[in-house]
């Protein structure tokens, strides 16, 4: 098995001529994992670029989203991806007390407080 970084693999975006932030941020944090020039030269891109986009995508701060039900109850965003897992969508449901998912043809929910 080999250790190579291979662009489109484990969750990383495939080579293209146009990234959104959050195939920049992906790209950014194998860099950062396994260098800079590794990482742009195996999507074929100036490390300058990466490191331009390290930079501003570095610079933001991220915010924290609290979400609180009626009843006094809060969790996180985070939170709530560690009760549900790995999905394609969570739909949260405050009233019902719930967060339902999505993945492929599969769905479900999860109680949140």
């Amino acid at each position: 098995m080999s250790n190579e970084f291979k662009p489109g693999f484990d969750g990383m975006p495939p080579i293209k001529n146009k990234y959104d932030s959050v195939e920049k941020s992906l790209i950014i944090a194998k860099s950062v994992e396994l260098g800079v020039q590794t990482v742009a030269n195996a999507y074929g891109i100036k490390w300058q670029v990466i490191a331009a986009w390290k930079r501003y995508y570095g610079s933001k701060k991220s915010t924290k989203i609290i979400i609180q039900s009626p009843m006094g109850g809060s969790i996180t965003t985070d939170e709530i991806i560690e009760k549900v897992g790995d999905v394609d969508e969570i739909y949260v449901r405050v009233d019902e007390n719930a967060a339902y998912w999505v993945k492929g043809n599969e769905n479900g929910s999860v109680t949140l407080w």
